[in-house]
């Protein structure tokens, strides 16, 4: 890889690194990472020209480095790479204040680029579909994801609801921002400001699944991270609507579920998101009950029914 380096990039770095496929090396106390690329080919120019507005900003995100060809992929051994220049401490985990900096500082005009995707009901009721089906197909193998699985469509079921009707009735300015697929509590900054890891969103988008995250990693204080969160980007209606509906649907449990299904990961840690879910029902009636203070959020009656 430091010849690849040498020749694609005129940077020789005296020694690279590399962990799950990403190498990363030092020259002159600047900090490099060169990332493979598995997104859609057709994404790329998006995300560069989302990269240099940012840069142009100020804005702490990895910068992209061209190639001698002034190409911004670069192919070595038939596998597709992108160079960044990282400026931040990659090592510190984020947390409120970090993803509030960048959900602020990149609302997002151009309501047609293709990185979005806002349409969240129809992308849960694909996913649900496909989730059902396979459990049609290795449903008996996996007996805890076969006896768990209902209860967790239909939540999912509630939050597609949710957020159609938000999205029926809304009258609010809808706000976009970079956010990213995932966010969790192990996620560090080099994560965070990764620009290879970017989509555009709903500005609340990133916050839901950082809070999910919280929740199943047992962290503390999660209303008062999120009334944090609330108090710096100032959502409107339709944001703490659709914010709520992320939170009901159960990212956290489909995600592992995919792993058990890929060979990933094992029913153990589906184990650890089961015991739960009562647990977890409290916690929407809380959050419910905090938003409900400031905003018109429609109730859902299970959930305010269910007793501390």
């Amino acid at each position: 890889m430091k010849n690849a380096c040498i020749f694609y990039y005129n940077l020789n770095p005296d020694n690279i690194h590399q962990k799950d496929g990403v190498y990363y090396f030092k020259i002159n106390n600047s900090r490099y990472y060169l990332y493979p690329y598995y997104r859609d080919i057709k994404e790329v120019n998006s995300l560069y020209k989302i990269n240099i507005e940012l840069k142009r900003k100020n804005i702490y995100v990895h910068e992209i480095i061209l190639n001698k060809d002034n190409n911004i992929i670069t192919i070595i051994d038939n596998i597709m790479y992108i160079l960044l220049k990282v400026y931040i401490k990659e090592n510190e985990f984020i947390d409120i204040s970090s993803i509030s900096y960048l959900t602020n500082n990149t609302l997002i005009k151009k309501q047609e680029d293709i990185l979005i995707q806002k349409d969240w009901a129809t992308l849960w009721e694909i996913k649900n579909d496909y989730l059902e089906y396979q459990i049609s197909q290795f449903g008996i193998k996996y007996k805890d994801i076969a006896n768990s699985f209902s209860y967790y469509i239909g939540l999912a079921e509630n939050a597609i609801s949710y957020a159609r009707n938000t999205l029926l009735e809304n009258k609010d300015k809808i706000n976009l921002s970079l956010c990213h697929r995932r966010l969790n509590t192990n996620n560090t900054l080099l994560d965070l400001f990764n620009p290879l890891e970017f989509i555009i969103d709903y500005r609340v988008r990133d916050i839901a699944e950082y809070i999910k995250s919280c929740f199943f990693n047992n962290k503390n204080n999660l209303i008062d991270k999120i009334d944090n969160f609330f108090n710096i980007i100032r959502p409107n209606n339709f944001e703490v609507r659709m914010f709520y509906a992320r939170l009901l649907y159960p990212t956290y449990y489909f995600d592992i579920f995919e792993d058990i299904i890929d060979e990933k990961s094992n029913e153990n840690e589906l184990n650890k998101i089961i015991v739960r879910n009562k647990e977890y029902e409290i916690f929407l009636k809380d959050v419910y009950i905090y938003l409900s203070k400031n905003y018109y959020i429609p109730e859902i009656s299970w959930i305010l029914n269910k007793k501390n």
